[in-house]
């Protein structure tokens, strides 16, 4: 848990995990892990990816063997949010991303340390020199930038990351997935599902999902190969697409709440309200451009319980200057 005090905003990171499975199912041939948090949590009861609060511990400058070669403070940044999120995860679910893999090493018990970890963040990087292992960072790709809206009271900028666990053999994932269950405080279950699976539970009303989660599955179930998840999933939507000048671009998404005309196909069906993102004609934010007729936006009815996703830009054309890189 982390132990950073509470501010207005606080930097968090997240980390969505994809498992191949050995045939397709519901369209996919990969689950993703979610957690459904407790009743107490930021998020009453929701299916989220395993993730939580940038800790003072996760700092770059703690960690030398990983950021002695970065340079720039973007890529700084990015560094200390990947180990945030690697920390989370471990103490959340007992999955240890690491060099050399965590079942690989003698004596280290991954279930006493994620309790240590939950307990005391500063434990991880004690943990990672005792046994002389390294957070995997280079397994995590930047995927999203989520901004909790002012509205809320308690906010958030999140980063989102995406790796893909590939194993030579299915028994080399069951030793290395075999660790991994709910730590019984912040999170009751674990599911692995596939965007499909969790998209259909949602619809059911059979999980809770805030938008973040719900529009990263939305994504992922146009993506039926595990293998091009890393270069394809929100390419258009979170990410700009890559070019010879540029590599992929994060936009950050500061969902903005706006209120739905009468009279619209989405009223008439029964949506309350959108809320506009990065690039949709009623975002106003002087980073991305937005013309008459652009739509991205995600319609929603009552306290968040249905969706309806609008877009017809890609968002590599929205970004004034690019001179970013992640």
């Amino acid at each position: 848990m982390s132990t950073v005090a509470d501010k207005q905003m606080r930097s968090a990171a997240s980390l969505i995990i994809a498992a191949p499975i050995h045939k397709q199912e519901n369209g996919s041939n990969y689950r993703v892990l979610m957690v459904k948090r407790n009743a107490r949590s930021s998020f009453i009861n929701a299916h989220v990816y395993p993730g939580g609060v940038v800790d003072q511990y996760d700092h770059y400058s703690n960690w030398s063997q990983l950021s002695d070669t970065v340079a720039s403070e973007e890529a700084k940044h990015i560094l200390t949010n990947k180990i945030c999120a690697i920390r989370e995860t471990f103490e959340e679910s007992g999955l240890l991303l690491s060099h050399p893999p965590s079942h690989a090493i003698k004596d280290l018990d991954v279930n006493i340390w994620r309790h240590k970890v939950h307990d005391d963040a500063s434990q991880f990087k004690l943990m990672c020199d005792k046994y002389k292992i390294l957070p995997a960072v280079d397994q995590l790709v930047p995927f999203s930038n989520w901004i909790t809206p002012t509205f809320e009271k308690r906010r958030y900028d999140t980063m989102f990351f995406l790796t893909v666990l590939e194993y030579d053999t299915k028994e080399d994932q069951e030793i290395h997935l075999k660790p991994i269950a709910a730590d019984g405080k912040e999170n009751v279950l674990f599911d692995w599902l596939t965007p499909q699976e969790a998209l259909d539970k949602f619809d059911k009303k059979e999980v809770v999902m805030i938008p973040p989660q719900w529009y990263s599955l939305q994504i992922m179930s146009g993506i039926p190969h595990f293998r091009d998840l890393l270069s394809k999933a929100g390419v258009g939507q979170f990410r700009t697409c890559a070019s010879p000048q540029h590599l992929h671009e994060i936009i950050a998404i500061l969902p903005q709440i706006k209120s739905l005309s009468e009279g619209t196909e989405q009223a008439k069906s029964g949506y309350t309200m959108l809320l506009a993102y990065p690039g949709d004609e009623l975002y106003d934010d002087p980073k991305y451009k937005s013309e008459p007729g652009n739509k991205h936006r995600l319609y929603f009815k009552g306290k968040m319980q249905e969706f309806l996703l609008e877009r017809n830009i890609d968002v590599s054309t929205i970004v004034q200057n690019r001179n970013s890189h992640w």
